[in-house]
């Protein structure tokens, strides 16, 4: 693919603006979950939720989007569903995962890795807002 350079640059300094400015006003970068977190959960209160994520769903705090949703007043955090190294990375690359409870919070956690790639009708029963918080699949693909 041909980038026109003058497109390119254009991307690149709307993002330096960006940033500068989010530094400049103090505003700093939020994550999805620190809004969340900071709207005290509003778009998902009353829900049963489902999360999607890996180890890299994390508040600047290193903080596990999993533990966060779990702990959140006023939702309910019923299934997690993790791609190839789970949903806490303690899985190795290219490991066959089925299902599981999290030991953390006694979760199901339903495998997207191997035969299934994407959630099945089974496991969204009971999920009524599905939440997708992998921060690095932008910058590298999966297998």
């Amino acid at each position: 693919m041909n980038i026109n350079p003058l497109t390119k640059s254009t991307f690149i300094i709307t993002l330096l603006m960006m940033f500068q400015g989010a530094f400049l006003t103090g505003q700093g970068v939020e994550t999805g979950l620190e809004v969340l977190v900071r709207n005290n959960f509003e778009s998902l209160k009353g829900k049963r939720v489902g999360l999607i994520t890996n180890p890299t769903g994390v508040d600047r705090d290193f903080n596990s989007s999993a533990d966060i949703l779990f702990n959140a007043p006023g939702i309910k955090l019923v299934a997690l569903y993790g791609p190839e190294h789970g949903v806490r990375g303690e899985f190795t690359a290219g490991e066959i995962i089925g299902t599981e409870k999290d030991a953390a919070t006694g979760l199901p956690v339903y495998s997207l890795y191997g035969n299934t790639r994407k959630p099945t009708k089974e496991m969204l029963s009971g999920i009524d807002v599905l939440v997708y918080d992998i921060q690095d699949i932008d910058s590298r693909s999966y297998t």
